[in-house]
């Protein structure tokens, strides 16, 4: 898949989806324990259909964050519990995720998503008991 070098000043649905395309790729490739948890769960084939509907399902995610869009539908933690998390792939997590938002979206719109994300982090670790 191809990636924009521009940065994004608006938020729409088709960026935030080269968003999470651009965080999984980098997911993919690199070899983290976070990493070995997808690969585990989804493979290593980000264009197998488990990895489209994972990107599809994650993509109406932030669209429903950044967007308020309607289509997401799931319960993200339901999604990750018995995924074998551990507290210290969340710092991981976060710094890959922010460094792909700073790769594509200007500040403003970038910090909508590492906000969130940070809130994400701490309610899934303190939910999840770790």
């Amino acid at each position: 898949m191809q990636f924009s070098a521009q940065k994004y000043n608006t938020i729409t649905k088709e960026n935030i989806n080269e968003m999470v395309m651009k965080f999984y790729t980098r997911i993919l490739n690199e070899d983290t324990d976070v990493s070995k948890v997808f690969k585990s769960r989804l493979g290593e084939d980000i264009n197998s259909p488990i990895w489209k509907e994972h990107t599809d399902l994650l993509t109406n995610f932030w669209a429903m964050i950044a967007l308020q869009d309607t289509s997401y539908q799931g319960n993200p933690m339901m999604a990750h519990i018995n995924m074998g998390l551990t507290r210290d792939m969340f710092p991981t997590w976060l710094k890959m995720f922010f460094e792909t938002i700073d790769s594509v979206y200007e500040e403003p719109q970038g910090f909508v998503f590492k906000s969130r994300a940070e809130n994400i982090a701490m309610n899934f670790m303190r939910n999840l008991g770790l």
